[in-house]
């Protein structure tokens, strides 16, 4: 059963039993496994030193032609244009916002530029080079905090910044290569649902409170961090602009579902919905400039590193590891070793929880992932180019690789009897969107005449509308809004709602929310920043622990996806255990056929 190498023979007198054809066609529909060879998953240990990422290489290499082909098919072309005009505002944006944070945090050490180049080159490399090139490079804020850690360790230990910076990194490639290749990647099979859904409730609400933060601090005194210096009427300007752009882009988005216009014009203005709502507000914003003065982007104009040395001169792009303007002492490469350290667990963290939710089942993906591969080609390839010229680190951002996702994802609306729920059907799966977003962001360096156009505002409105539209699909949020419904009548048919009291949905919901609370609270705090990767690796343990709150029954329909067991319910379940049976039903019901034409 399941041990054979070739197709079963079964004769063809018995009666009730499968021909030969039917056995082959059995066989080869895959309910039989025919290799003695255990089928290793993209999550299993294969008990060799490299064995994962040349598993992920065999999994992805025959892909690797149509991931360059497929954008640029007919039927693909408009989805992945409007992808790529959508994506690069959507990496452009927080690439922009966490640079000049980098700038303030490290005094000058980072800039822009760097942020931009960073992500630029980060990306073109990791989507040539990786098993899944559908997750999006850039910045994050775990990231920003543990650079501003590494920057206060150097002040302290009065090491210079940028040798110390060089060392920290290729020590965390070092690590991340040696987790790759000793397939630690598989520990990721112990995460589930529970820790995926705090992970990017947490990242969508980075991108939702960031979006909205500077709109308040314009008219806030103190509370928000704001300062209250901008007149009134400039910041009741840069609060429509931000309504109109998150506003209109909410609306085009579902523009498909309206009765207006041919489906085509339909599909084009959901497509190019963030395009249309950042330029037209761009547009706004310059008929009426004369009368505010609304805050523009903030680029240098000239492409060289932010650093000012001693001389005046800005340092050279390439970087000294034994020391710019001092002579870097040899303890400080083994003391960055410890940094290093934070860097790789976060940047294990970061990487693979976001590979994890780009590659759930419900999205639909057929080329396979490739987990170990990817963090192979961060450890490999990114982390030393950023090391050498000295960038910023970027990892797999969440939300731009969720939207990325959705945005390349075709969706069919199924009514439910109470609601309606999204099926993705089809997905772009290819690499050269990634590529060429990254390329016109590696353009942007050039294009700061350009980009001094852009409000502030209105690029804060689409980090808004990213991380509201990042909440699709996020079971936290989902059985959250269930504390709005009050009548049972109304809930969704989801399967925990149907198989389980209410109460106990909401006490999971409740745990989830207070672990969300305690990561944003770990995060936000300078103090607690350092323990931030740490406490997000515990979730895991803390879904272990929840065994002793909920039954397993209950957290299997907890912790699992709303439509696994509807799913699998309508799957064809094979009769492993009489193969050779067939029923009898279908053979009357042929011979009747058969009389009946006879018959006639």
């Amino acid at each position: 059963n399941g041990a054979h190498s070739s197709p079963v023979c079964v004769s063809n007198e018995l009666p009730g039993r499968m021909t030969e054809a039917e056995a082959v066609i059995r066989d080869q529909s895959g309910w039989i496994v025919t290799s003695a060879h255990k089928d290793l998953g993209p999550l299993d240990f294969t008990g060799r030193i490299g064995g994962g990422v040349w598993a992920d290489l065999k999994r992805r290499a025959p892909f690797y032609a149509s991931d360059w082909t497929d954008a640029f098919y007919p039927e693909n072309m408009q989805k992945s244009a409007s992808t790529i005009l959508y994506l690069f505002i959507a990496a452009l944006a927080p690439a922009i916002t966490f640079g000049s944070r980098f700038l303030d945090g490290t005094n000058g050490q980072f800039g822009v530029l760097e942020m931009i180049m960073s992500t630029a080159i980060s990306g073109m490399l990791f989507s040539t080079f990786a098993g899944q090139p559908l997750s999006i490079l850039g910045a994050t804020g775990p990231f920003l905090a543990y650079t501003l850690v590494v920057y206060d360790l150097g002040i302290a230990m009065n090491l210079e910044f940028m040798p110390l910076y060089f060392w920290t990194c290729m020590w965390c490639a070092f690590f991340t290569i040696l987790v790759a290749l000793f397939d630690l990647c598989a520990l990721m099979k112990h995460v589930t649902m529970f820790s995926e859904d705090i992970f990017a409730g947490l990242i969508s609400l980075i991108f939702i409170i960031d979006g909205i933060r500077p709109i308040i601090q314009n008219f806030s005194d103190g509370w928000f961090g704001g300062t209250s210096s901008m007149p009134l009427v400039n910041a009741m300007f840069e609060a429509l602009l931000f309504l109109y752009t998150f506003g209109l882009a909410s609306y085009l988005s579902h523009f498909r579902r309206t009765p207006w216009l041919l489906r085509p014009l339909r599909n084009l203005f959901a497509n190019f919905a963030v395009t249309i709502s950042l330029v037209t507000a761009s547009a706004l914003a310059a008929i009426y400039k004369t009368e505010t003065n609304l805050r523009m982007l903030n680029v240098e104009a000239e492409l060289e590193p932010a650093l000012t040395l001693s001389t005046g001169a800005k340092r050279p792009w390439i970087v000294n590891p034994m020391g710019i303007e001092t002579e870097f002492p040899v303890w400080g490469i083994f003391f960055a070793i410890l940094p290093a350290v934070g860097f790789a667990v976060l940047g294990y963290l970061d990487q693979n929880l976001t590979s994890v939710i780009v590659n759930r089942p419900s999205n639909n993906l057929k080329k396979g992932p490739g987990y170990h591969l990817d963090l192979f080609v961060r450890g490999a390839v990114t982390l030393p180019a950023c090391a050498i010229l000295g960038l910023p680190l970027s990892v797999a951002s969440t939300v731009p690789s969720i939207t990325h996702v959705i945005s390349l994802t075709t969706y069919e609306v199924q009514q439910l009897p109470q609601g309606e729920r999204k099926v993705p059907v089809k997905v772009v799966e290819q690499r050269a969107t990634n590529f060429l977003i990254h390329v016109l962001i590696g353009c942007a360096l050039f294009l700061a005449p350009v980009l001094k156009f852009l409000p502030r505002s209105v690029l804060q409105g689409v980090f808004f509308y990213m991380g509201i539209a990042s909440l699709t699909g996020n079971n936290l949020f989902d059985r959250l809004f269930l504390w709005l419904v009050w009548e049972p009548k109304n809930y969704p048919a989801y399967i925990y709602i149907q198989k389980l009291p209410v109460k106990r949905v909401h006490l999971y919901t409740f745990v989830q929310l207070i672990c969300l609370a305690i990561l944003y609270g770990l995060k936000e705090i300078k103090a607690t920043s350092v323990v931030f990767p740490f406490f997000m690796a515990s979730l895991a343990i803390i879904r272990k622990a929840l065994r002793f709150m909920f039954t397993a029954e209950e957290l299997k329909y907890l912790d699992s996806y709303p439509d696994a067991e509807e799913e699998e319910a309508l799957e064809p379940q094979p009769d492993l255990e009489n193969l050779g049976d067939l029923p009898e039903e279908p053979k009357v019901a042929e011979a009747e056929t058969a009389q009946k034409h006879t018959d006639i």
